[in-house]
């Protein structure tokens, strides 16, 4: 499951796929991102997804074939 707080609502759930269709969940999760970095003091928690060094979130997926 993959949860930024705040808000603390569910994004994607395990067994969702990501889809061209669901792009607009994807872009949400980058911009939260993106504000964390450029932003000090307003980085989100996202819950389910491992921050690297870096300060990158990363989540590990299966890829469909």
């Amino acid at each position: 499951m993959i949860l930024p707080y705040p808000p603390g609502v569910p994004l994607l759930m395990p067994g969702e796929m990501i889809t061209e269709q669901s792009r607009a969940v994807l872009d949400f999760l980058l911009m939260l991102c993106s504000i964390g970095r450029h932003y000090p003091g307003f980085e989100t928690d996202i819950h389910g997804a491992k921050r690297d060094e870096d300060g990158n979130y990363r989540v590990r997926v299966l890829k469909a074939q």
